[in-house]
């Protein structure tokens, strides 16, 4: 007899396809900064409020997406979000103002909420010894997302223009998200805490989420990770137009997004399989220190060939710890309320991310470059190493799980 594929896997395909929509919002948006600043003359600072904006309502309502979909199942919570990610992309090809702008991609915020917490916590239930590659696998969508969508969007942005280019926005995620939706599901006897190929060896008991947010160590590692989001974030939304601007041509400035990609997806993984074998604090540690070095290096880096360097070696750091948030939730406060507490966690993509490139923008229209705005992203991913430092030292020798 054949043995069958376990369904986990098949959960891990329907979850990365959700997830190559969430990176076409995340990762894709700096390659709209030109053309539409082009169009409309909108200064950087309140053009990419648009993108702080939807992240930020986005990471904020994970918290009930998260709730939702333990209570009512994935699937509904999915189909909801598609709606209006498909609704706010067709919504932001008619825009003629930036308030309008605002709220399709507050549109598409909404509607990706249902997305990142609903669909990882759902794949680490249906595992327990290769949770961190199961995930690894999972989120590397979305650094598959930010390889390949900037390019491409630049291409069809210069041929059929902006407005069309997120027509097509809309039409692909309506066909990610159908695949995707017809083949997630919670694992069998969810419900009553039995999963298939779990054990009962979790480290950790299962947190409410009013009992993780009273624990010391849920708020540094939330620190921790929001200062991190802020400098990823400032990076990826903003080293298109850093390129553009010491005159390398948009179609190569945006391919730097691709290279981010490419090496985030092995980063990802990399990061999955070191959470397992070292742990995922000190895993994260160990990324912190290398982002934050790349970070500074941008505004050194005046040609290609050093953008380009910089951006791989950037691109294996942030996928590295970026993987973990899921892993470190289900390690320290158990699965059962996973998707409540990974949703409280993830609201630091959506403030870092909101003040993270907004103050970049910012400090460029002050003083006419990014120099300083990168030094900023850079010195705040080395504090978040200090923080990752502090939990080893204090947390680890009372016996909270670190692995």
């Amino acid at each position: 007899m054949k043995k069958t594929v376990y369904y986990g896997w098949i959960v891990v395909i329907g979850a990365f396809l959700a997830l190559l929509v969430s990176s076409l919002r995340s990762y894709s948006f700096g390659v709209f900064i030109d053309p539409l600043t082009a169009d409309f003359g909108w200064p950087r600072a309140p053009l990419t409020l648009t993108y702080s904006l939807s992240l930020l309502v986005s990471s904020f309502l994970g918290i009930i997406s998260g709730a939702f979909s333990d209570r009512y199942g994935v699937r509904k919570v999915m189909i909801v979000g598609s709606v209006l990610v498909i609704a706010g992309f067709v919504f932001s090809s008619m825009i003629t103002s930036l308030s309008q702008f605002y709220l399709a991609f507050i549109l598409v915020g909404i509607g990706s909420a249902a997305f990142y917490i609903p669909v990882t916590t759902t794949v680490t239930r249906w595992f327990t010894e290769k949770r961190g590659l199961a995930v690894g696998l999972t989120v590397s969508a979305l650094g598959i997302g930010m390889a390949f969508f900037p390019p491409i969007l630049e291409r069809s942005i210069e041929g059929f223009g902006w407005r069309n280019t997120f027509l097509v926005a809309g039409l692909v995620s309506l066909i990610l998200l159908s695949i995707s939706i017809s083949i997630m599901k919670h694992p069998p006897g969810d419900d009553d805490g039995e999963e298939e190929e779990l054990d009962d060896d979790k480290g950790s008991p299962d947190f409410t989420l009013k009992m993780a947010l009273k624990a010391k160590y849920f708020w540094l590692i939330y620190f921790m990770f929001l200062m991190a989001q802020f400098s990823a974030l400032s990076v990826t939304v903003h080293i298109v137009p850093y390129s553009t601007d010491i005159g390398i041509p948009s179609f190569y400035a945006a391919t730097l997004l691709t290279v981010i990609g490419v090496f985030n997806i092995g980063g990802r993984l990399f990061g999955g399989i070191t959470s397992d074998k070292i742990g995922v604090i000190k895993g994260t540690s160990i990324f912190f220190l290398i982002q934050g070095i790349m970070i500074i290096l941008i505004p050194l880096s005046d040609g290609l060939f050093m953008l380009y360097l910089v951006s791989i070696i950037f691109g294996i750091s942030y996928g590295g710890w970026v993987m973990i948030y899921p892993v470190i939730v289900s390690y320290l406060f158990g699965d059962k309320n996973s998707g409540a507490i990974l949703g409280a966690l993830g609201t630091v993509a959506g403030i870092g991310g909101a003040l993270g490139p907004y103050t970049a923008g910012y400090i460029y229209d002050l003083t006419g470059t990014y120099d300083r705005a990168f030094l900023l992203s850079g010195g705040m991913t080395f504090l978040s190493l200090l923080l990752s430092l502090l939990f080893l030292k204090f947390y680890s020798k009372e016996g909270i799980r670190c692995k």
